[in-house]
């Protein structure tokens, strides 16, 4: 018997990844193929933020809220990507799903991997950082990322093309391992010409504190990159600060 086709819409997808907690995504044309990427003609980019409550601190190093998000984010995305892979599987669509990073393995240098960071600048939902992050401008370097390769014809995104740090260098000057090298990144840039990423791995195992760190964690995130960023920062202190002026007042219960 033939399998009944869901009807799925851009609309319907833009719903979907709103109620699965998406806070941005945009769409990346695969066509001519991205380094790594699987033989579909659009690629999804999800993206997600951490809270201001998670990156507190991360100034001086890892903190157990910042493990708490990181996983919560790469658990929620996960699920999303799953979400959508559902509804376009059920329309007829062909897809394949890319876990975020770290989801599997706590190698950060792995090839053969497709890039997050690919998909979301070709989508037009960021630039890279000296630090080889992605910047998004709604949420600066403090967001976590996924993909999902379709053949659904969603309409592109805007690709972003050159970073748009200027002159700011917060974090370089603040990597402990001096892995940033000050470098304005351009569409295409291999990652080694930003960044030392041997330098930046080892570095992590070297400003974590082993007693906060979850045994099983996967592999070591350092975060004060993330955490410096001012764009990041601003953009993060505007929401926190929109959020308490709209919280209602409460009684003290005596």
């Amino acid at each position: 018997m033939q399998r009944t086709r869901r009807e799925l819409s851009p609309a319907s997808v833009a719903h979907l990844l709103r109620r699965a907690g998406v806070d941005a995504w945009g769409v990346a044309l695969n066509e001519p193929r991205l380094p790594l990427a699987p033989p579909l003609p659009r690629a999804v980019s999800l993206l997600m933020r951490l809270t201001a409550a998670e990156m507190e601190g991360v100034e001086d190093g890892p903190t157990p809220r910042y493990y708490d998000g990181y996983r919560r984010l790469n658990a929620a995305l996960a699920e999303a990507s799953q979400a959508l892979a559902e509804a376009l599987l059920g329309a007829g669509f062909a897809c394949e799903v890319i876990a975020p990073t770290g989801t599997t393995t706590g190698d950060r240098l792995a090839s053969g991997t497709f890039p997050h960071k690919t998909a979301a600048t070709q989508a037009g939902l960021g630039w890279i950082g000296k630090t080889a992050l992605l910047v998004s401008p709604a949420f600066g370097p403090r967001v976590r990322l996924a993909t999902v390769f379709t053949d659904m014809l969603l309409v592109p995104g805007v690709p972003t093309v050159a970073g748009r740090c200027g002159r700011c260098r917060a974090c370089v000057d603040a990597c402990p391992a001096g892995a940033g090298r000050d470098v304005r990144w351009q569409a295409g840039m291999p990652r080694d010409e930003l960044l030392d990423a041997r330098a930046c791995m080892e570095s992590d195992s070297r400003v974590t504190d082993w007693r906060v760190k979850p045994p099983d964690f996967p592999g070591c995130v350092c975060g004060i990159c993330v955490a410096v960023c001012p764009f990041g920062a601003e953009q993060c202190n505007r929401r926190a600060r929109r959020d308490s002026a709209a919280a209602p007042l409460t009684k003290e219960v005596t």
